[in-house]
């Protein structure tokens, strides 16, 4: 239960750094283009920032592994799939 509770509190932190750096952005679009309505500038700067964590996230993921300084490394698990059985094919003409 602790776990759970210490999972969801720092999801709430990231959701409202990411909404509060969203709010920023969309008052500087609001101020900088003022045809803009704050709303529609609030709406672009969720998704873009959105955008950025999920391709800040991808490039993370794109990164070497480091290796253990220990030298000990738990072995790879390899799970091969049977051969599947094809259907023999009929012989023309018997």
């Amino acid at each position: 239960m602790g776990i759970l509770v210490v999972m969801l509190l720092i999801f709430v932190v990231i959701l409202a750094v990411l909404l509060g750096l969203s709010v920023g952005i969309a008052f500087l679009i609001a101020w900088l283009l003022p045809a803009v309505e704050l709303g529609m500038a609030l709406l672009v700067a969720v998704i873009a920032v959105g955008q950025a964590m999920l391709i800040f996230g991808r490039l993370l993921n794109t990164l070497p592994e480091i290796p253990d300084p220990e030298g000990e490394s738990q072995p790879q698990i390899v799970i091969l799939d049977r051969e599947v059985a094809l259907p023999r094919r009929r012989r023309k003409g018997a």
